[in-house]
């Protein structure tokens, strides 16, 4: 009956709040600074809901992932991040969470292993050393990842779930601390493979403070959290919000302030000043510098110019664009000529 009330609900089984709550109340709330920061991260994260009411209690910047769109689109207004998608398939940072809260589907994929494990195994690399995880599976899966979860983590603990709520799946919850190392501790893993079949004590309703546990910080700032697939709006967003036309620095020297005189990022060659000349703006522009006024006006002209022939009885030329800049100072009458017509520019000067 389990398997069809699954296959009925799409291995969705959303974590109940009263067993939130109780979780919550093992946890003691996060303490930090601007500096730093405490993230949770669920894999599987349904509408969302679980893991906000969880960071609300305790506090935290939440990150979820969900495949099945509704549920997603429910998680993105509950939660500071959220995926669309599977999060076997993201991108994301390792080692930048504080907390790996996991509740993954019950059932098995195309090669009959176990989703459980196979979440909780691709999922830890993304709890930091000394992280908290928060696995939530039906009871008897637990020796599926015994193994896995004696050798990677420490501190483990289990209870079940309370009178009520325990009987459709049999689910437990297993708190643990990501070790530094993995280790092959025998008596821990034998510990983990009698919980899968032994009586378990009752989840608590409220945990003792001094047995509390403390999430860690982690440095503040963005972590890489996004899906494999190339959305094409997401990613115009983002190079909007941090790409290099964000720079301030080099828009200012791309598109400087109209009232304010700027350095050109490079010195002006001759084709430069053709091209400023054909554009017009060297065209009658009047320019004032310690106390001097200037007129100038420029033009561009072709002009034909003989080439190398191999054959002596024939004339080859060729059109090249030539510049011509003339300079009137307004307070003496000198005119000033700037032509490359004879290849390199020559200065000729006459009064007015």
């Amino acid at each position: 009956m389990s398997r069809l009330n699954a296959a009925a609900t799409a291995q969705y089984f959303p974590t109940p709040p009263e067993v939130v709550a109780r979780i919550a109340s093992m946890l003691r709330p996060a303490s930090h600074g601007g500096r730093v920061a405490i993230r949770l991260l669920d894999p599987c994260a349904g509408t969302g809901a679980a893991l906000r009411q969880l960071a609300d209690a305790v506090g935290g910047e939440t990150y979820g992932v969900e495949l099945e769109a509704d549920r997603y689109e429910e998680a993105s207004t509950l939660l500071d991040h959220a995926l669309p998608g599977s999060a076997l398939s993201a991108r994301i940072e390792e080692e930048a969470f504080s907390c790996l809260f996991l509740n993954p589907p019950y059932d098995e994929d195309m090669e009959a292993k176990r989703l459980e494990h196979t979440f909780l195994t691709a999922t830890t690399r993304y709890l930091r050393p000394g992280g908290l995880l928060v696995y939530i599976v039906p009871q008897r899966r637990l020796a599926n990842s015994a193994r896995y979860l004696a050798g990677h983590y420490r501190d483990l603990a289990c209870w079940r779930f309370p009178d009520g709520l325990f009987d459709c799946f049999g689910q437990v919850v297993v708190l643990g601390t990501r070790r530094e190392e993995v280790a092959g501790d025998t008596a821990l893993l034998a510990t983990v493979e009698g919980w899968a079949t032994g009586p378990l004590p009752v989840l608590p309703v409220a945990s003792d403070a001094t047995q509390q546990r403390t999430l860690p910080v982690l440095p503040a700032g963005e972590v890489l959290f996004t899906s494999f697939a190339f959305d094409p709006a997401e990613a115009a967003g983002e190079a909007r919000r941090t790409g290099l036309w964000a720079h301030a620095a080099l828009m200012e020297r791309l598109w400087p302030p109209e009232e304010r005189r700027v350095r050109p990022l490079m010195p002006l060659r001759r084709g430069h000043l053709a091209v400023m000349i054909a554009a017009g703006f060297l065209d009658n522009i009047l320019l004032d510098s310690g106390g001097g006024r200037l007129l100038v006006k420029g033009r561009t002209y072709k002009v034909s110019v003989p080439v190398f022939s191999p054959d002596p009885d024939v004339e080859v030329e060729r059109e090249v664009m030539r510049t011509s800049v003339v300079a009137l100072d307004l307070r003496t009458g000198e005119v000033e000529v700037i032509d490359t017509g004879s290849g390199d520019p020559s200065a000729e000067s006459a009064a007015a």
